[in-house]
């Protein structure tokens, strides 16, 4: 039986085909989660286990819905899917406490994710030991955790000795006669040490391979200071270590290197410090003579006082770059940024931020030999912050540029920002373009986009030759790749590590404090940085930036109105799409297809697929243009297929028309195929129509029909009324889906112009050939089915019921809305419910309202599914037969064609495609288009009990009257 995520069914090229994914509310999880543990209870372990596949199935997935699932399967037996379950329930959430408890029970032994789960809760519940104990016993392997700041350790029978070291010192160890049980261990870290180091845990010499235990479970320092500058020769400090506010904090005052004094921060004896106010302040005395003063924590080297004038700028660039871990983005960053000319001259300041892998360490102390790099190796892990305020301490004359250890730099890359910094005396900080920077971001504007992949060197080059010069001011710098002005980081002061000591933000607060300064922060648009980005703090990153954002807005009330500003106004626009071209125009020179579409998905966007496919083995390059609309503001966006790189083609229609006419003619644009007129003021398609030779294709009836479905307001469809004043009616009562704004009959017109003028007009079905042709009598109609035709299987795959008594499965395929039958679905699941009817529907995909569906008793949802899952689903699913409850004249279907190859009996309206489709292929029944529930359901219990496998002809119900089919289309009306 299949698992996985979410997926998404191939159907229709209606949009109400393509209604919300399958329910998600807190309601519909645990009406679901309910009827699970109801079937367990009941021992119905294979409806428990059909309901789990839905619960796996919702989106967005939950951990605790994929721990419901498998327990479900467990039940059943399936041991194996539900570890599946349980495994991906982890992934999700490395610290599901449930699916790890569940694992431990059902599916020994436990994975390194359920180990690492268990661990993170020892502190806070018990029970997770007694789990922790049992897999000591069954594998013989120790297991570490935290609890109350202590490393506590599980040791089995035969250990012998246990260490806790940290690099080559040994903080604390036992030794142990063997024992025939499991013994629990505590390890303190010496008091001194507590929180500075990472210690790791061996057992009889060997390392645990859980790793080394981070420094913040065992309470890291976090130093903070307010000094207050008394005169020149006297300052008043008060300093304290957050982590452990009753330990003296030792300081060393320095002149430029040279340490002229050592003070020691004492507080109070006995007194409950809660903040540097219950800190007495220390007086410090600046000797005289003193020309660089600068204050220093003893225990971590960061300066906490104020910083020193400007020195002499000898013209090099100081680059910072604090290193921790990610050895592979860390080798990257310093092989291009060593091997690149960065256009001016630089020195190199590495900081080893207590890096727990030996790779990097040696790999700097490599490079310092070298004296390619100035390296300063910090006592412990201090974070991002305070390890840059150690670097911009070392020279007080110099410009410099805080980079993070996971970017890529090219050549010329500092000259260039140099440059910028230096075109006038305002700016304080500049920051280049990169993949990953927030408001800097490119391609995708405010979203990371992955650095695998992308040449930075050619994003450069291009940069720098397309926007040569050019500067723009921003609301703040961005921390990966942030050049500052030494006379603005004297004037501001250093970064804030007391508030941000723990990362993002602190480059916010900087900038905001230099703008209340009269510094300026611009953007170097010829500069492009690659960025890994978020790798310092994994999956804790949103989390940081949000509670960051919260201090800056407590700080600078108003700073996140200004930010979003900057976002809504994107001045950032134009340079993207300049960017985007120059990359288009090096991927290809010509394109010379247009399609022209909103992105409607279903059916449309796969025959658009096709088509782009088709030009393609002809050589011929294609480009999609998409009209997209925001309240009553419409733009144009070019995509590239396949590509999610070249997201800022985006014209505005009402003053960029002729940019984008020129853009297109300069990419060699020679033909326009008309798709949908979806989002398209009337007059902006007459325009587009107008610029090359097109040809027009027909998804649904949105070219006559500002609903374009021809379904009225009683939910079915309406006839085509000859009097167009019951279509506005129709269309002011229900909505003008189209958004069209004017007459029907006027649209009808308009389209009907843009129509005759193409080249060609496709359609996938002679009905819709005719019902267009009422409408547009002029047009060159072509006939094209979506599909290529598919061979009757020779054997029917359904199975044949046991008994009358034995429920029909009829099977309902797609993604079931208001156009695709969804009220006359959920009619006949209730009329089958309160007539006690032996029906089954089975939805392969989902709906519009999945709840409601359930709640009847009578129908099961397979969720969203992958096109290659189909075989499988109908496999498990064994459908006697499929109903297509579409009340739309279909103009193609592709959800027909799954249960048309499968061979399975049909029924459906006769109406449209589908009707035309099963007419060509028998062994079906089509039924009136306004007949009613108990109608549907007691014919097509009828057809069950009277066909058999032999029979392939067309069945209609007694009652069904010839007259009431839409007129028949030859193939002279083409």
């Amino acid at each position: 039986m299949p698992f996985g995520w979410p997926l998404s069914p191939g159907d229709d090229r209606d949009r109400d085909a393509h209604p919300a994914a399958p329910a998600a509310s807190p309601t519909d999880r645990s009406a679901i989660r309910a009827r699970i543990f109801t079937a367990i209870t009941n021992r119905d372990f294979d409806q428990a286990a059909l309901f789990a596949q839905y619960l796996a199935r919702i989106s967005p997935v939950h951990a605790d819905d994929l721990t419901v699932a498998a327990l479900a399967w467990a039940c059943k037996g399936e041991l194996v899917a539900a570890r599946r379950l349980l495994d991906q329930a982890l992934e999700l959430d490395p610290h599901q406490k449930m699916a790890a408890m569940t694992l431990a029970r059902v599916a020994p032994p436990l994975t390194a994710s359920a180990l690492r789960a268990l661990r993170w809760h020892t502190e806070s519940d018990p029970a997770v030991i007694d789990l922790l104990v049992s897999h000591v016993v069954a594998t013989g392997e120790p297991q570490g955790y935290v609890v109350a700041r202590t490393v506590r350790c599980l040791l089995p029978p035969l250990a012998r000795h246990a260490a806790l070291r940290w690099r080559h010192l040994t903080l604390a160890e036992i030794h142990l006669e063997p024992s025939d049980q499991v013994r629990q261990i505590a390890l303190p870290v010496p008091g001194p040490l507590r929180g500075i180091v990472d210690p790791t845990l061996f057992v009889d010499g060997i390392a645990l391979p859980q790793g080394p235990f981070p420094a913040s479970l065992l309470a890291a320092p976090r130093l903070a200071a307010v000094t207050q500058v008394m005169n020149p020769s006297l300052w008043h400090v008060q300093a304290m270590d957050r982590a452990a506010p009753d330990r003296p904090v030792a300081l060393q005052l320095r002149n430029g290197d040279q340490i002229i004094g050592r003070h020691i921060c004492v507080p109070v004896t006995n007194y409950a410090v809660t903040g540097l106010e219950d800190i007495p302040a220390t007086p410090i005395e600046i000797p005289a003579g003193t020309e660089n003063p600068v204050l220093y924590a003893d225990l971590t080297g960061e300066p906490i006082g104020p910083p020193p004038p400007v020195g002499a700028d000898d013209g090099i660039v100081d680059v910072i770059i604090p290193v921790h871990g990610d050895f592979d983005a860390t080798q990257s960053c310093f092989t291009a940024l060593l091997t690149q000319d960065p256009g001016t001259p630089m020195r190199v300041i590495a900081i080893d931020d207590a890096s727990p892998d030996p790779r990097i360490s040696a790999m700097l102390d490599d490079l310092a030999r070298g004296r390619r790099i100035a390296l300063v190796r910090n006592p412990t892990n201090l974070g991002f912050v305070r390890s840059v305020n150690i670097g911009m301490a070392l020279h007080h004359g110099r410009d410099l540029v805080l980079l993070n250890a996971d970017t890529v730099v090219a050549a010329g890359w500092l000259g260039r920002l140099r440059q910028a910094a230096l075109a006038s005396t305002e700016t304080g900080t500049v920051t280049p373009w990169s993949n990953d920077a927030t408001i800097c971001s490119y391609p995708a504007a405010n979203q990371p986009t992955p650095l695998a992949g992308l040449d930075i060197a050619a994003l450069d080059r291009l940069a720098a030759s397309t926007l040569s010069g050019h500067t723009i001011r921003l609301p703040t710098a961005v921390g990966f790749c942030m050049y500052i002005r030494r006379p603005c980081l004297a004037q501001t002061g250093w970064f804030d590590a007391d508030t941000f000591g723990i990362g993002y933000g602190e480059e916010n607060d900087f900038c905001l404090r230099a703008t209340a300064q009269g510094w300026q922060h611009r953007m170097a648009l010829n500069v492009f940085v690659g960025h890994v980005g978020g790798g310092s703090f994994g999956t804790a990153k949103q989390a940081r930036i949000q509670s960051a954002l919260r201090v800056l807005e407590r700080l600078y009330p108003g700073y996140g109105e200004e930010v979003q500003s900057f976002i809504a106004t994107d001045p950032l626009r134009t340079a993207r799409r300049i960017f985007d071209l120059a990359r288009l125009r090096d991927l290809s020179e010509q394109w010379p297809l247009l399609i022209l579409c909103a992105s409607l998905g279903g059916g449309t966007d796969r025959f658009i697929r096709t088509q782009i496919d088709q030009a393609q083995v002809q050589g011929r390059r294609a480009l999609i243009l998409r009209p997209e609309k925001q309240g009553d503001i419409v733009t144009l966006r070019l995509e590239v297929p396949d590509r999610l790189d070249f997201p800022n083609l985006v014209y505005d229609p009402r003053v960029e028309l002729p940019q984008l006419r020129d853009d297109l003619n300069d990419m060699g644009v020679a033909t326009l195929e008309l798709h949908h007129a979806m989002n398209l003021p009337p007059s902006l398609l007459l325009e587009l129509a107008s610029w090359f030779p097109n040809h027009a294709y027909i998804h649904d009836y949105g070219w006559i029909c500002p609903r374009y479905t021809l379904i009225d307001g009683s939910g079915r469809y309406c006839g085509e009324p000859q009097d167009t004043k019951i279509c506005d009616q129709c269309v002011a009562d229900h909505g003008d889906l189209m958004g069209l704004g004017i007459p029907v009959a006027e649209w009808r017109a308009i389209a009907g112009r843009v129509l005759a003028a193409a080249q060609s007009v496709t359609c996938s079905s002679a009905d819709t050939a005719r019902r267009m042709g009422r409408y547009v009598p002029t047009a060159r109609f072509k006939l094209l089915p979506a599909e290529a035709a598919h061979t009757p299987p020779s054997a029917i795959m359904a199975p044949a019921r046991s008994s009358t008594s034995e429920p029909l499965r009829v099977l309902v395929p797609g993604a079931i809305g208001p156009s695709k039958g969804y009220d006359v679905l959920l009619a006949c699941a209730h009329d089958a419910a309160h007539r006690q009817l032996p029906l089954q529907w089975q939805v392969l995909g989902y709906s519009m309202d999945d709840a409601a569906l359930l709640e009847t008793g009578r129908v099961v949802i397979s969720g969203q599914y992958r096109e290659e899952e189909v075989p499988a689903l109908m496999a498990q699913l064994r459908p006697h037969m499929a109903f297509l409850p579409s009340v739309w004249p279909e103009t193609w279907c592709y959800a027909l064609t799954h249960v048309m190859a499968a061979g399975l009996f049909i029924a459906a309206f006769d109406l449209g495609a589908q009707a035309e489709r099963l007419r060509q292929r028998g062994h079906a029944m089509l039924l009136p288009i306004h007949a009613a529930a108990p109608a549907i359901n007691d014919a097509l219990l009828q057809s069950a009990a009277s066909f058999t496998p032999d029979q392939l002809g067309l069945h209609v119900p007694a009652h069904y009257n010839d007259a009431d089919s839409p007129t028949r289309y030859s193939p002279d009306q083409e």
